[in-house]
């Protein structure tokens, strides 16, 4: 069983152990590297797109679809800037960013990558991320300039911003589907999960 899960994140299996996540439905996993998160989908013949700024990335991705599934199309991954989406509006039902969004640059950058995301996203469509928070870090963390902190682990990153994400859900008309969760790990880092629906 555990093989056949692939590599796949364990707040993403949640979704499809609640049965929020089936083969009709077109998925986008927008930031896909090198496709921890796409292999089951591409495995099991679900409709999966997927984009990634780094060209290397999606030659790593391709090339795995090659052994995943020989018959899957490839050219469902490409290189884009998650800026500006290749896909025209209300075009998913389920959007997966893992581990994207705390490399924004600022604010401005944040909110831009979360309305496109929004902008593509079907309504009653789904929108699941995970990133770094302020949410039980902010204290412990060394702020450098907007949302951008420097963590007690060493790394930088945009830390998400509670009442940001509330205007953002409010303006577009978003819910949480899940309680917003917050993993801290022994006060150097924090990854938030965050289940949102377009109402």
């Amino acid at each position: 069983m555990l093989q056949q899960l692939g590599r796949i994140d364990i707040y993403l299996l949640d979704q499809l152990m609640k049965n929020r996540v089936h083969p009709a439905m077109r998925i986008l996993d927008a930031g896909c590297g090198s496709g921890r998160n796409a292999q089951y989908f591409v495995e099991n013949n679900y409709d999966i797109w997927g984009i990634d700024r780094e060209a290397e990335a999606i030659d790593i991705i391709k090339e795995n679809v090659g052994y995943w599934n020989p018959e899957y199309d490839l050219s469902k991954f490409r290189v884009a800037d998650l800026r500006k989406i290749p896909f025209p509006d209300k075009h998913f039902d389920f959007i997966i960013s893992s581990a994207v969004l705390h490399f924004a640059e600022s604010r401005a950058h944040f909110i831009q990558l979360m309305e496109e995301k929004i902008r593509v996203l079907r309504p009653k469509g789904i929108l699941w991320f995970r990133m770094t928070t302020k949410h039980t870090l902010e204290q412990y963390a060394e702020h450098l300039h907007d949302d951008i902190y420097a963590l007690p682990d060493g790394s930088t990153r945009y830390l998400l911003d509670l009442d940001v994400l509330s205007q953002l859900m409010e303006k577009h008309g978003l819910q949480f589907l899940d309680p917003f969760k917050t993993v801290n790990v022994s006060n150097l880092r924090t990854m938030a999960t965050v289940v949102l629906q377009k109402v």
